[in-house]
């Protein structure tokens, strides 16, 4: 007896859609790589499955336990093809969850073609560009076995047929013969969405007689497909047409159920489908009739990473209605909407919130803040910030923040300062993220004078500089060529923390080298105390020393690092030498090796030397 079908299946119900919302909605968590000895070769088709079910959430580990077993000739049982089959279309591997399937048996009684597999299958084929040949083959298939259709697997598939030319023809014949196996379709669902593919094809009348032809067979279409055709013939300009199809409705139209709909949208997300999620959702939203808020949350999450304009719309409608989307879901429509550019679609959105009553906090403040600034809204996000202060509810420095760092990236330094200034007034103090803020914008534009002042500021407060700090400023005085003022800064560094001294010491070198001030860098180097690690700061000198041509004083530093880091010395030198593979010239690293075997600190069998054998031969 074989392995029993794993419980890995591709869809979730409509509950578990619902609390997993959608990939891009959350952020993605992957599962851990299994470890290699997880990944050894089964030694049995029964243990081949088990390894299989455990790797199978991981998308490279499922690849190659796949193709181990191929290597070895295992044989696959049923349940494991479908499991692999399975596994591969949650990966969006379509290809290669149907050639699994393919390779499913079709009369074997003890493992039948399970049935989510199939209708998941059948719909991501139907809705993928140049696969409803595959699919129809796949139903052909279901047929056959009687392997029972749903509403998601069927619904999607002879949407897609009547989009063709001349489609309803096969709709209606497949209708038929569907009919007739009896199923668990929702017929009335897929009713619309087959009247809603073909009005997105722009065939009305085809749709027009849809809905008599598919009432006759007792597919019942309710008034969300009635809507459907009427708005079309609206759109057209049609008045009369409209006119008959609103009469139809209210005479034969059936009223939709919110729940139907509901698992609909829900199961298109949860197998990946969000295009027909989006477009069922939209004869929803559009035309008025109710819908559950969190199917709404979903679709702005979801619907968001493919079509930023059908999310915002959504949401719209929710917040019309009185509702608010999550946290969550608000926050990736925003990021997607910064991505397109459209910071007033976004302002529209956030403003209407803002009328709702969205905003009860200062974080509710700041997420509006800060998204208007990182669209570039920064007018608006200063009328927020002034609404804040007419609540009363204290704007915290995070808030400040947000707009402060909106200025500076527009180059509205004088509103920056202004802020500043407003932000002593009302009684709320910089932290480091501030300072940083200023200090980069500052740094940017060269103004020296600012930064030292902010410099000094932070000590004055008693908030500590860290990495960022001190590499804004020094970079900027190397470039200044003010050696001097840099090694100041350096020092108050080396009091501060000596390992934070040890990241500012690599940016300080590297800054140095880039002026072409190596002397300065030397001497930096050979100053710096004992408790500070520097190895990666000499490495970044000799590379820098030996792409320039600068080998003697390379090999001088090298002497020096042989007498006073001793311990050190050979981790340099490693580190040095796989350096090397990325210096710009070939004739300076030629050089130095050649001075470094002269000194025996390279010997023959060394890649480098086999390599310059080799090109010179």
């Amino acid at each position: 007896m074989g392995p029993q079908p794993s419980a890995f299946l591709p869809r979730f119900t409509a509950a578990a859609a619902a609390r997993a919302l959608s990939v891009s909605a959350h952020p993605h968590h992957p599962t851990p790589c299994p470890s290699p000895a997880a990944g050894a070769p089964a030694s049995s088709p029964h243990a081949f499955h088990a390894h299989l079910a455990s790797v199978a959430p991981h998308l490279p580990s499922l690849l190659a336990a796949l193709s181990r077993a191929r290597a070895a000739r295992l044989p696959l049982p049923p349940a494991t093809r479908a499991l692999a089959a399975t596994a591969l279309l949650r990966h969006g591997r379509l290809p290669d969850a149907l050639a699994h399937f393919r390779l499913l048996p079709d009369s074997d009684p003890t493992a039948p073609l399970p049935a989510p597999l199939c209708n998941s299958l059948l719909a991501a084929l139907a809705s993928s560009a140049g696969s409803l040949a595959h699919a129809r083959k796949v139903l052909d298939r279901m047929l056959a076995g009687v392997v029972e259709l749903d509403t998601v697997g069927f619904g999607v598939f002879v949407k897609a047929v009547g989009r063709k030319d001349d489609g309803l023809s096969e709709v209606l014949r497949l209708v038929d013969v569907v009919g007739r196996q009896g199923s668990r379709i929702n017929r009335s669902v897929v009713a619309a969405m087959v009247i809603d593919g073909m009005c997105r094809e722009g065939g009305i009348k085809g749709a027009w007689r849809a809905l008599e032809e598919l009432r006759l067979r007792g597919w019942k279409p309710d008034f969300v497909a009635y809507r459907i055709v009427a708005e079309e013939f609206r759109v057209a300009g049609r008045v009369e047409e409209e006119g008959l199809i609103l009469k139809q409705k209210r005479k034969l139209g059936v009223a939709p159920r919110k729940a139907e709909y509901r698992e609909c949208v829900l199961e298109l997300v949860s197998n990946r489908l969000v295009t027909e999620a989006k477009e069922m959702a939209e004869v929803v939203v559009l035309g008025d009739f109710p819908i559950d808020d969190d199917v709404l949350d979903v679709l702005v999450g979801s619907v968001s990473d493919i079509d930023v304009d059908g999310a915002a719309m959504f949401c719209k409608f929710m917040v019309g209605k009185g509702r608010f989307p999550s946290t969550e879901m608000l926050v990736n429509l925003c990021e997607n909407l910064c991505k397109s550019k459209k910071g007033d679609e976004m302002w529209e959105i956030f403003r209407v919130l803002l009328e709702k009553g969205y905003c009860k906090n200062a974080r509710d403040y700041h997420l509006v803040v800060s998204f208007l600034g990182k669209a570039g809204k920064v007018r608006e996000a200063y009328d927020v910030l002034k609404e804040v202060k007419r609540k009363r509810l204290e704007p915290d420095i995070s808030l400040y923040n947000a707009l402060m760092e909106a200025l500076c990236r527009n180059d509205l330094l004088r509103p920056a300062k202004k802020l500043w200034d407003e932000m002593f007034t009302s009684g709320c103090s910089p932290n480091l993220h501030t300072y940083n803020i200023l200090i980069t914008k500052f740094t940017e534009m060269g103004e020296s004078e600012e930064v030292q002042q902010l410099f000094d500021h932070m000590f004055q407060k008693g908030v500590a500089p860290d990495c960022a700090t001190y590499t804004s400023f020094i970079t900027m005085l190397c470039q200044e060529n003010k050696y001097e003022q840099a090694l100041e800064i350096f020092k108050k560094s080396l009091t501060q923390d000596a390992k934070l001294a040890s990241s500012v010491l690599s940016m300080f070198i590297l800054a140095l080298c880039k002026q072409g001030n190596f002397k300065a860098a030397l001497s930096v180097m050979c100053s710096v105390p004992s408790n500070v690690e520097n190895l990666n700061s000499h490495v970044i000198l000799l590379k820098n020393l030996t792409d320039v041509g600068e080998v003697e004083m390379a090999m001088e530093h090298l002497k020096w690092i042989r007498s006073n880091c001793t311990s050190n010395f050979q981790t340099i030198m490693n580190e040095l030498m796989a350096s090397l593979s990325t210096s710009a010239s070939l004739h300076h690293v030629t050089k130095l090796i050649q001075c470094l075997h002269s000194q025996r600190l390279v010997d023959d069998a060394d890649p480098w030397m086999k390599l310059m054998r080799n090109v010179y031969v």
